[in-house]
């Protein structure tokens, strides 16, 4: 079955390929989304920044520890994810986040707490908290964000009508490079000022008020439809199906499999390549994180005013190969600020790829079914620990250059492949 998606409104023939940015002011419900989205962001990336550098020196500077706790945080999305993707298409998706962010904000605040509690600048140091807590609060953390995230894109769609989710998902993407910066930024900056300690309660508070900002909004383009008799598993075997059979579906949530598996892993051993490469400490990793999301917000603008110049399949499939260019060009930088720019590289392009992947399934996708395709899109995430784990292994026993290098030429000839082979993916507008 060929598939033609709903354009974005910039990309309207006629429309003077206006600013998307009007959105925001149109619908209010939308905006209350898109500002909640910012805090969402904004407390992972603080969280994952400072988890790694905590573990990093909870264990003196174990490379294989230090990048699998960080990656440990989307484990729980193997399991979770189908349920909660079936949860999203029978439940009330707003109150579902509320409670799982208020969930997320009582575990930060009992860890920030342990970590209060303990003396870092000791040595050895002294305190209630190990360095296998930390994986537990990456774990708990996980579930709520196995809930989550597969929720919050639903909610897209709910928010604006049909022929403005382009727009609107260009939009709420660009939480993610801005907070991208913002997030490790801030983090870094507080921990080698302040120490540890209030990272954690600042990540509590923006759970909190997300909840606050979510209080008055409402979902009115969700779809009515009469309550599902299908039992929960014979519905999450309904969404499966479904995906088998749209061979167009199939291939764009394989394409993800590159930036879960060799892009994200990439920025979670940054504590690791920081250190042991260039020499510099939690405030220069910081920024090195935020230059990920220094290049995602460059082609944040551009989409938002300017909509995607070329048809969107396309541009999905270029992003995922500069991305991979990108990554293999940081591999072999042994200076601070080449680094810097392959990492705003890799942003730029993983930005390009995430909002045209994600814009393609949320318009081909029927409401009905969204959460439960969500679901499924992201249960290559849950592979993102083992990734870690074998990125923290090989650079552990080999060197940082070494592991990059490995991985990025083997992600380069599989996006290369899939380029020569998704000639429905390449056919998209």
């Amino acid at each position: 079955m060929a598939h033609r998606v709903v354009p974005p409104t910039g990309n309207q023939p006629g429309a003077g390929r206006r600013s998307n940015f009007w959105i925001i002011s149109q619908y209010k419900d939308f905006r209350y989304l898109w500002i909640g989205n910012f805090f969402t962001v904004g407390a992972q990336w603080i969280q994952i920044l400072t988890v790694g550098w905590l573990v990093l020196q909870l264990t003196n500077g174990n490379a294989f520890l230090t990048g699998t706790v960080v990656g440990i945080r989307t484990l729980p999305i193997l399991i979770i994810g189908p349920w909660a993707g079936v949860l999203a298409d029978r439940v009330d998706r707003r109150k579902l986040v509320m409670s799982t962010q208020m969930y997320m904000a009582v575990a930060a605040v009992i860890f920030a707490f342990l970590v209060l509690a303990t003396d870092l600048d000791a040595d050895p140091v002294t305190g209630p908290l190990q360095w296998w807590y930390a994986f537990i609060y990456m774990g708990v953390s996980g579930i709520a964000h196995s809930i989550v995230q597969p929720v919050r894109q639903t909610m897209v769609p709910n928010t604006v009508p049909m022929r403005d989710l382009g727009a609107a998902l260009a939009l709420n993407g660009m939480a993610h490079p801005s907070m991208r910066i913002v997030g490790p930024a801030v983090g870094g900056l507080l921990i080698a000022t302040l120490g540890f300690n209030w990272n954690f309660f600042i990540e509590a508070a923006a759970y909190v008020i997300i909840v606050l900002v979510y209080l008055p909004m409402k979902l009115p383009y969700r779809e009515d439809r009469s309550p599902s008799e299908l039992s929960l598993l014979a519905s999450m075997r309904e969404g499966l199906a479904y995906v088998v059979k749209e061979r167009t579906i199939l291939q764009l949530i394989l394409m993800a499999f590159i930036p879960n598996l060799i892009f994200q892993p990439v920025v979670f051993v940054l504590p690791i390549f920081t250190t042991q490469v260039l020499g510099r400490g939690a405030d220069a990793g910081g920024i090195l994180a935020g230059a990920v999301g220094a290049g995602g917000i460059i082609a944040a603008i551009i989409i938002a005013s300017r909509g995607f110049i070329i048809p969107r399949g396309p541009a999905t499939l270029a992003g995922l190969i500069g991305g991979c260019v990108f990554i293999l060009l940081f591999s072999q930088s042994t200076w601070y600020f080449a680094s810097m720019g392959c990492l705003a590289g890799l942003g730029f392009f993983q930005y390009i790829f995430r909002v045209g992947n994600n814009t393609l399934l949320q318009t081909i996708v029927p409401d009905a079914l969204r959460g439960r395709v969500m679901s499924i899109y992201m249960l290559d995430n849950g592979l993102t620990p083992l990734a870690t784990m074998g990125i923290s292994f090989l650079i552990h026993v080999w060197s940082p250059a070494g592991a990059y290098t490995t991985l990025a030429s083997i992600s380069l000839v599989l996006a290369l492949l899939q380029l020569a082979f998704f000639r429905r993916v390449r056919r998209l507008e």
